[in-house]
């Protein structure tokens, strides 16, 4: 297991929808990763990718998904990222994406913690990370007590 110390702390946040996401996040480094825990509903795929544009635009870094449908939630973020550097040119860095399917919530968490930190640290500087639940606060408290767990 390696050195987590010098890697910037954790915010665990809650939305009671999947519509709050992008305004809960504080913006306070230009780059972020992400660990979205939320059973998402059937939802149309490009309905998902206008959920997740924001976050692309904004600056995500690394992604993961837990909860059911986490890979389409996972390809909702791939093809934004995709469509960002359709319209912009080459992106400064590749944003890692994954999910969590069929694990518990404890072991997303901890993948998060250990390996999903931002490759391309002459672009990423400085970071935020957050883990979010979304519409089940008992995730919050999980998520909250495997961060914490050594």
């Amino acid at each position: 297991m390696g050195d987590c110390s010098s890697l910037p702390p954790i915010d665990v946040l809650a939305v009671d929808s999947i519509d709050e996401l992008a305004d809960c996040l504080p913006h306070r480094h230009p780059y972020f990763t992400l660990l979205l825990a939320w059973d998402a509903p059937e939802i149309d795929q490009q309905e998902l990718i206008a959920l997740f544009r924001p976050l692309v635009d904004r600056g995500l870094a690394c992604f993961s998904a837990w909860g059911n449908r986490s890979e389409e939630v996972h390809d909702a973020v791939d093809l934004c990222f995709v469509e960002r550097e359709l319209e912009v040119g080459e992106a400064d860095y590749l944003l890692m994406t994954g999910w969590h399917a069929n694990e518990p919530l404890e072991e997303a968490v901890w993948a998060f913690k250990m390996l999903d930190i931002p490759s391309e640290l002459h672009v990423f500087a400085e970071f935020d990370r957050f883990a979010v639940a979304v519409e089940n606060r008992a995730w919050v408290d999980r998520m909250e007590r495997t961060f914490a767990a050594k």
